[in-house]
């Protein structure tokens, strides 16, 4: 009778493997694609090629240069009617002027605030997620930099994972203390280092 037990054991344990194993899939596979949906409704591809649209199909069929034919606009997604101060900030005060600071600094790079340490190092073998305040990303959108926004007393342990993982990956990461954050000199020479 043991035997049983123990053999229905191992089949659930098998069972609620596979299933977590597709859910992850499934998850994957769909935050892949509303990335894919956010670029083409953005008229971009990845690799930071840009979308003709309709402009080059229209050119072609008119006999005219894509120069002469007038871009088109995106179609704008649907906003909800919620005033703008009635909703909190995306970002805190400094992390703002951290993002700030990094964009002019990085005219030629995007930053994404908040970003996914999984995500920023492009390892699947990551077993838990971590956030980043941001990632500093070339034009086509591979990541080069990460930045840590320092208050107080944090886990150092969580830094060190983040540090390693990414330099596994390739990806420069730094911290910096909240209330001294570098000027934008700084943070070129960082980044070309």
């Amino acid at each position: 009778m043991a035997w049983i037990f123990f053999f229905v054991s191992i089949l659930a344990i098998a069972w609620l493997f596979f299933l977590v194993r597709r859910r992850r899939r499934e998850h994957k596979e769909s935050e892949q694609a509303r990335e894919m949906a956010f670029l083409l409704a953005h008229g971009e591809l990845p690799g930071g090629a840009v979308m003709g649209g309709d402009a080059v199909g229209r050119g072609a069929k008119n006999g005219e240069s894509l120069q002469d034919v007038a871009p088109q606009p995106a179609p704008s997604a649907m906003t909800a009617s919620v005033p703008v101060g009635a909703r909190p900030a995306y970002l805190d005060a400094v992390r703002a002027t951290a993002y700030r600071r990094l964009r002019a600094a990085l005219p030629a790079h995007e930053v994404f605030p908040r970003a996914s340490l999984r995500r920023a190092a492009g390892l699947e073998a990551i077993e838990k997620d971590a956030l980043l305040d941001f990632v500093v990303c070339t034009s086509a959108l591979v990541p080069v930099a990460a930045v840590d926004l320092v208050r107080g007393e944090r886990a150092l342990s969580a830094d060190a994972v983040k540090r390693e993982t990414l330099e596994r990956a390739g990806v420069r990461y730094a911290r910096w203390q909240h209330d001294a954050l570098p000027d934008s000199e700084t943070i070129v020479r960082w980044l070309a280092n």
